[in-house]
């Protein structure tokens, strides 16, 4: 809310003054000041959730913050550069919208342009870690709720007994990893339970891609294993009445339970 508290400013000083070019940019960035509070606040719960300390802003994020910012600069630098609604005698005043103007658009262009040099430079760091993971099963040894979402889907943590399909020549191991879960996998979830997986390896061991579409229950009796599947059944179905997942995924999702029969 600093944008809107300095937009308050602005107003009353130009209220005070009677200057129409302060009221107007005020009167601006009150109104633009919860807009840039959300999208800090956006920010805060990406970091807050990010695996080891290392957050990945989204294209739409991204995308968001960098017109905010752009809706921020551009009209206030006109005001300060074209002196629009300051008459010659509140000239010096020009220099409040112009410097937020200024300072916005530094903002904004220097973000685009890390955001697209890191952007670049991950993927290519993805290409050569995705070149280096092996297939593995994922083992469920705990897992627990951290109380935290994002984008409405629950971030868990487990511990995975990680078993590198034969012929790779990795040893099991066990991993404590953090993970957000869509909602189709939460009928899979149970200790004994398991997910296809590309691991890095213990060297590495919570660089891994999921694949939550890929469940593999724990071997046991038929009845076992079709109890299973129709518990599954149901909890997807339920999801489907909630609205959780869309008819799409139901019908994949329910194809691949059914598969496993």
């Amino acid at each position: 809310m600093k944008l809107a508290i300095l937009g308050v400013v602005a107003t009353a000083i130009g209220v005070a003054l009677s200057v129409p070019g302060l009221i107007g940019i005020g009167a601006f960035w009150v109104l633009l000041g919860p807009l840039m509070r959300q999208h800090a606040q956006r920010l805060k719960g990406i970091q807050a959730a990010a695996p080891e300390g290392k957050p990945k802003v989204d294209s739409k994020t991204f995308t968001q913050g960098t017109l905010l910012w752009l809706a921020l600069g551009i009209p206030s630098l006109v005001v300060g550069l074209m002196k629009i609604g300051i008459d010659a005698e509140h000239e010096n005043w020009r220099w409040l919208p112009l410097g937020i103007g200024i300072f916005a658009l530094v903002i904004g262009v220097v973000g685009s342009v890390l955001y697209f040099a890191g952007s670049a430079a991950l993927a290519s760091g993805e290409r050569r870690a995705a070149a280096n993971k092996f297939p593995a099963t994922l083992w469920i040894s705990r897992v627990r709720e951290t109380g935290s979402y994002i984008n409405n889907r629950p971030r868990l943590e487990f511990v995975f007994r990680v078993e590198p399909d034969a012929g790779t020549g990795v040893e099991p191991y066990a991993v404590t990893k953090k993970a957000t879960v869509p909602h189709t996998a939460m009928g899979s979830l149970k200790v004994g339970d398991g997910f296809r997986a590309k691991v890095a390896g213990p060297d590495d061991p919570t660089s891994m891609d999921i694949t939550w579409d890929e469940p593999v229950s724990a071997a046991g009796a038929d009845g076992g294993e079709a109890e299973d599947v129709s518990v599954r059944l149901d909890r997807l179905d339920q999801l489907h009445r909630d609205g959780k997942v869309s008819d799409t995924e139901y019908q994949e999702q329910r194809g691949r339970i059914l598969g496993t029969l």
